[in-house]
């Protein structure tokens, strides 16, 4: 017995097993391309800081160039004396209304951006007072692709880098407080946010700062060629189509013939479905491969259309059924 013999005996059996290493396959590559946890932490400056700052990453607005995010603030202070603390981030790094105009000289100390009362932290600790508003506050960070080179027309391997400056000081005598981030959460979609630099670069004031690098997740990025895949590929397809049929006289279903016309809007519904792709056109890869499918299809169209005009298209012309190399054309003989 043959191998199409038993192939088709146990049908059902090999289309259960084709079926279930498909998913297998499916849920195996979007799992390991997964988007990861926002992770800037360090978690060993956990027993080393006063002000432990928790951190949630909100949303990526690729467009503003914004990365948002939202902070919890855990005070470790002296329960005999708890100092007020001021938290500052380098203003110049952060987005705000524009007429505000709290842009900040290089000379000159931010603004605090938070202030934690000491006595209020202590009250809510002891329960002895819970009115005092939380410690949280939010965060635009400005991100740029200045360095990277990388900008949103590169979607999907647009890439964006920032710097997070921050550092705490005592309101009564502006001496240095430890400060420092101890965990992160959070996942703007579409998106990986990961730390460059593996350690904190601090100086005599204990400022600390991150680097930080926003790019477009994995599956982002296979999702996208592999919809351009598809795309060339249907397209060239009717591309061989059409020469075949117009050119060539090769007779064709008129269901095909009609096809590319609803291709091209199946295409633009298709290049919608891209995550967090700019709107309209004008990224590399509809440059690259969109559009001149889109051209490309428009003519298909148009001559698959127009052989209607001509002849019959469905049925082979005559030099298809020839048995030799020119059967059927007309040669005038000459006897000698």
């Amino acid at each position: 017995m043959t191998w199409y013999h038993r192939l088709k005996q146990h049908w059902i059996l090999f289309c259960v097993l084709l079926l279930a290493g498909i998913v297998g396959s499916s849920l195996g590559i979007g799992w390991r391309f997964r988007l990861r946890t926002f992770n800037i932490a360090d978690p060993d400056s956990i027993h080393n800081s006063t002000v432990q700052l928790l951190a949630n990453l909100v949303d990526v607005d690729p467009s503003g160039q914004v990365m948002t995010l939202d902070w919890d603030i855990d005070y470790q202070c002296d329960p005999i004396g708890c100092p007020d603390v001021n938290i500052y981030f380098d203003s110049n790094t952060l987005r705000s209304d524009p007429a505000s105009n709290s842009q900040t000289q290089s000379n000159v100390k931010p603004n605090p951006i938070f202030l934690v009362n000491g006595g209020n932290v202590l009250s809510m600790r002891n329960n002895t007072d819970r009115r005092p508003s939380a410690l949280t506050f939010r965060t635009d960070v400005a991100i740029s692709n200045a360095n990277t080179h990388r900008t949103l027309q590169s979607y999907p391997y647009d890439k964006y880098d920032t710097q997070l400056v921050f550092f705490a000081e005592r309101v009564d005598t502006n001496d240095s407080v430890s400060i420092a981030i101890v965990r992160t959460t959070g996942i703007a979609v579409g998106f990986n946010v990961q730390l460059q630099n593996t350690t904190d670069i601090r100086d005599q004031f204990g400022t600390v700062i991150k680097n930080i690098e926003v790019t477009r997740g994995p599956v982002i990025r296979l999702y996208a060629i592999f919809i351009v895949m598809v795309v060339w590929l249907v397209t060239l397809i009717f591309m061989v189509t059409c020469v075949m049929n117009v050119f060539f006289g090769k007779g064709i279903s008129s269901g095909v013939l009609v096809l590319p016309m609803g291709t091209l809007f199946a295409f633009t519904q298709l290049r919608s479905t891209l995550p967090g792709a700019q709107e309209g056109f004008g990224a590399v890869i509809d440059f690259m491969g969109l559009l001149p499918c889109l051209a490309i299809l428009t003519f298909c169209s148009i001559f698959m259309t127009a052989i209607f005009l001509f002849r019959d298209p469905e049925h082979d012309r005559p030099r298809w059924n020839w048995s030799k190399p020119g059967e059927g054309r007309r040669r005038d003989t000459y006897s000698v």
